[in-house]
């Protein structure tokens, strides 16, 4: 593989990276990072990868692995699970603050559920993705995806049960 074929790999799913990770840590540097760590790490074995490689759900995989590692380590905000923009700076302070925090216990809930059940809840949740695209970047079956999901959605219910009352 030559230097310009990472560059196309860079610019056709570049983008698609720094969404994603984007999405999972809800903070632009923080996403940066996760874009140029995922990057680097495929610089750095880009001989040893077969050019027939489904760099979509590969990258997918490897971002969120990423981010979900970033998060743990930083516990930053996540962005929103509903597509819903945070409350703005004009709306009841105490609602804000509440939002805040409901967001750092996401991110804290997310990184203590198992690899699977995490990835699977930000590429449903998150990502919008249906069953079998999950499972396919996933490398599973559907019915593993099914599962991973309810599970992590009721250990995240669990976990904020006191900011969902």
């Amino acid at each position: 593989m030559s230097d310009s074929r990472f560059e196309d790999l860079v610019s056709a799913h570049g983008r698609g990276v720094m969404d994603v990770a984007l999405r999972v840590l809800g903070d632009a540097d923080l996403a940066n990072d996760v874009y140029q760590e995922v990057f680097l790490a495929i610089w750095r074995r880009w001989e040893k990868y077969d050019d027939q490689l489904n760099w979509g759900a590969y990258l997918y995989r490897v971002t969120i692995r990423k981010a979900m590692e970033l998060a743990k380590r930083r516990r930053p905000m996540p962005a929103t699970t509903d597509g819903h923009e945070p409350p703005s700076t004009g709306a009841d302070p105490g609602m804000a603050l509440r939002f805040d925090e409901l967001q750092q216990e996401l991110t804290k809930s997310l990184a203590r559920l198992p690899k699977r059940q995490a990835d699977v809840f930000v590429l449903s949740r998150i990502e919008g993705l249906d069953h079998a695209a999950i499972a396919e970047i996933l490398d599973c079956s559907r019915n593993t995806v099914r599962v991973s999901l309810h599970r992590a959605i009721r250990q995240l219910a669990r976990d904020l049960n006191g900011y969902l009352s």
